[in-house]
């Protein structure tokens, strides 16, 4: 019986100034998620608006882990909504991976349980609506590389836009792990590169400074080529293991039988979702999904100590 009272409590709009929106909605949202279960019509109706002015998606998962089959069926029916807040709230309330969320079991097990969704929304022309479809797909591609890509081949038939921009997207974990099937949707040929020259600018870079890379590639094919190349370095980890991430890079294409020169550069920040160790770091650039030599490089830190730190060299 509170839900109404809250829902009067809300702003308008997300630029109106009486009402509460942002961030001060998401109690709210957690009260709906917490007390709601049992009266689920008055829930939906409540998340419906809080959602307009503060994402309701952590809050729709409970519904979804204890009333599967009805709230599906509600998010299927808000992918017709009006409002591209509330058609967002369909794609990323159901990711089966949304960070920070409660994990949905059932969706990580069965893509197919919330695919139907997707397919509702994929010709939505809000941006803000494409890229949560995306990334619901790129969840789903961690877990089923080959249904996915399998999916997004199906979706090719009636490409449009909109739907070219959530394939590529959708499928950026797949094509940094080389996988054929993600590589051919975006026109890569999976195959093997020779005389294919890599030089790291600097060999001893400090933490702030770039990490340089200079290709030389030659296409072997009495074709025209589309090259995709990328970059995973292997951050050294306290431990002394090395941890991978994968970079994107550059995308080129190679008239038959040409050469081509490619400089790719790595910023190495500091972010505070990493932090660097002092010492060796490896990096491998990736042509078309396939990894090349891997080049190990120094890095240096604000705490080494100065007698590691050396004199730059190059090669």
């Amino acid at each position: 019986k509170s839900f109404p009272i809250l829902e009067e409590a809300l702003a308008r709009g997300q630029d109106e100034e009486i009402g509460l929106s942002g961030f001060l909605v998401w109690p709210l949202t957690h009260y709906v998620s917490v007390r709601g279960l049992q009266s689920f019509e008055l829930s939906m109706q409540a998340l419906h608006k809080m959602t307009q002015v503060f994402s309701a998606e952590f809050a729709i998962r409970p519904f979804l882990i204890h009333e599967e089959e009805k709230t599906l069926h509600q998010l299927h029916l808000w992918t017709r909504d009006e409002s591209d807040h509330v058609r967002r709230l369909v794609s990323e309330g159901s990711r089966p991976l949304l960070p920070w969320g409660q994990r949905i079991p059932a969706f990580v097990r069965e893509p197919e349980k919330t695919w139907p969704l997707l397919e509702a929304l994929k010709g939505d022309t809000s941006k803000y609506v494409q890229k949560s479809i995306a990334n619901h797909i790129n969840d789903h591609s961690k877990n089923h590389p080959d249904w996915v890509a399998g999916r997004l081949k199906s979706w090719r038939k009636t490409s449009t836009p909109e739907v070219d921009w959530i394939i590529r997207h959708g499928s950026r974990t797949l094509i940094k792990k080389g996988h054929r099937g993600a590589l051919e949707l975006q026109g890569i040929k999976n195959i093997s590169f020779q005389k294919t020259k890599i030089r790291l600018r600097e060999r001893l870079i400090r933490v702030g400074e770039t990490l340089t890379i200079d290709l030389e590639i030659r296409n072997p094919l009495n074709e025209s080529l589309a090259v995709l190349a990328d970059v995973e370095v292997f951050f050294l980890k306290a431990n002394g293991q090395t941890s991978p991430k994968v970079f994107k890079g550059r995308k080129v294409i190679l008239e038959p039988f040409a050469n081509g020169a490619l400089e790719i550069k790595i910023p190495l920040r500091k972010v505070t979702t990493r932090k660097y160790y002092a010492g060796t770091h490896g990096v491998c650039v990736l042509l078309n999904g396939q990894r090349q030599k891997k080049i190990g490089f120094e890095l240096i830190t604000e705490s080494a100590s100065p007698a590691s730190r050396g004199t730059r060299r190059r090669r």
